[in-house]
């Protein structure tokens, strides 16, 4: 199954998103603050995805976002936010936003059409 990096801090999204994402045919690389999504942006982790929460605890998701355009170009990068920001601008990458709350199953089935057409 491909991986998707999940960069979210609260635990009750995240187990729900990882079962939501695990029935669309993933498999969740679990991120519970920036630096661990840092870590796994900088290692040889195979990724389809990055599904990253703006408010992680140490650190902007914003920054998270830069390390994946980096690291992982092409890859379909997610912003998720309560707020109602737009997508910021990254070279090397596309960034797609989703609003919370979002209904974890449509979450899942966005991010399996942005894998299934690659990541555009």
């Amino acid at each position: 199954m491909p991986n998707v990096l999940l960069a979210e801090d609260e635990f009750l999204i995240r187990a729900v998103l990882v079962d939501a994402l695990g029935e669309a045919g993933f498999t969740c690389v679990e991120a519970p603050t920036g630096q661990d999504a840092l870590d796994v942006l900088a290692s040889d982790q195979a990724l389809a995805a990055v599904i990253v929460d703006l408010g992680l605890p140490d650190m902007p998701g914003t920054k998270v976002i830069e390390a994946a355009a980096k690291h992982r170009p092409g890859t379909p990068i997610i912003q998720c936010s309560g707020s109602n920001t737009t997508a910021p601008a990254i070279e090397g990458g596309k960034v797609h936003v989703f609003l919370k709350p979002y209904n974890p199953a449509q979450l899942s089935k966005f991010v399996a059409a942005l894998v299934a057409r690659g990541g555009a």
